[in-house]
């Protein structure tokens, strides 16, 4: 008989090689994303019976019909830490597909980031320490976002005597209380819906609310109504930039609905930003934020249809601890944490990233 897959253990052999993401696929290799970059370590390839073994760990009934179903399903699991290695936890989402089945883990560590771990700028404390409104953290997948909200929860626990509710799919992070008290809730094993999650929610007394990504307008309404009603909300969605931030939850509303959402997003939000996660000069991986601080002149962009000029406040802002995407990875070459070649590679703003290399040339 065969011997069952030892998913801890393999897990521990990957955060060995620095991976963030396992991706496992019947008759492949398994395969690693260490700093950003997908690497073959040299390992025996997937089994189907290894895949059914992931299966039966990671998925109870429930899942397991969704997956059936829907092609696609996501869970959490706990990995056991030893004397000798650490614990954490594992986003897992299981997809069909022509081989088979794909399974990609994402590896969360067990420690609470911080905002000054995840090098972080000090704008985020404040951002942190507001009493309402919401915070929305856009990027694209891998990029941190859900790092990033969990270093701001981490700082709310560690300076203010609040109730946390956490909706997530699935659990990432679990922060134990300090000053904060601590709900966590998962998604089909304690609510079905995320906008039903967020009515309930509002019933439970909480001061601050995580509410994972908004994928629907009813996510976006109940998170925007538990804003308006003095709440301070986090939410990520799918955009490359602060200025796509309020189109993009815009452009899920009818069109009949659009100019009431477009006043409701400007009034509510507070803090916009975008980021994104690239390889450093030497190994591992440096965030670069966008940050937006919604002012009087911000929300009056938004509701005249000129989201698109709300770069121009970045630039213009930067005392007020504001940055574009470009300058921030200007400051990250500038500091000798990234190349010339990533610089050149992500910056929005080719031209400027070029002409600051050009005049700011690294040594070799």
């Amino acid at each position: 008989m065969s011997k069952i897959f030892d998913l801890d253990e393999f897990v521990q052999k990957a955060i060995h090689h620095r991976a963030s993401d396992i991706h496992f696929q019947t008759g492949d290799e398994p395969q690693f994303r260490i700093d950003g970059v997908i690497r073959q370590i040299n390992l025996p390839k997937v089994s189907s019976q290894q895949i059914e073994d992931l299966k039966s760990l990671l998925l109870d009934d429930r899942s397991s019909r969704q997956l059936d179903e829907h092609g696609a399903v996501d869970r959490g699991y706990q990995v056991k830490g030893t004397g000798t290695t650490k614990a954490c936890r594992l986003r897992a989402s299981f997809a069909k597909c022509l081989e088979g089945f794909k399974v990609v883990c994402r590896i969360v560590p067990e420690d609470i980031p911080t905002i000054k771990g995840f090098g972080m700028p000090e704008i985020f404390e404040k951002i942190a320490l507001e009493n309402t409104g919401m915070v929305i953290v856009s990027g694209v997948t891998g990029s941190g976002k859900s790092t990033t909200i969990a270093a701001m929860i981490d700082y709310i626990n560690q300076n203010q005597q609040k109730h946390i509710l956490t909706l997530e799919d699935p659990i990432e992070f679990v922060h134990t209380p300090h000053r904060s008290v601590f709900t966590h809730r998962e998604k089909n094993a304690h609510f079905d819906t995320f906008s039903d999650g967020l009515r309930t929610a509002l019933r439970q007394d909480p001061d601050v609310i995580l509410v994972g990504e908004m994928r629907d307008k009813e996510t976006i309404q109940a998170a925007m109504q538990a804003a308006e009603t003095g709440h301070l909300v986090f939410a990520t969605v799918h955009s490359a930039s602060v200025a796509d931030i309020p189109e993009r939850i815009i452009s899920t509303f009818p069109e009949d609905e659009q100019d009431q959402v477009r006043s409701q997003i400007a009034n509510v939000s507070n803090s916009f930003i975008a980021q994104s996660l690239v390889g450093k000069k030497n190994q591992g991986s440096a965030a670069a934020f966008e940050i937006l601080r919604l002012n009087n002149a911000a929300r009056n962009l938004i509701r005249e249809h000129k989201s698109f000029q709300l770069d121009s406040i970045m630039q213009t802002q930067r005392r007020e601890g504001m940055v574009t995407l470009t300058q921030s990875f200007i400051d990250l070459y500038a500091k000798e944490v990234i190349s010339a070649d990533v610089l050149r590679a992500h910056a929005p703003d080719v031209l400027r990233a070029e002409t600051f290399i050009k005049e700011n040339p690294q040594q070799a």
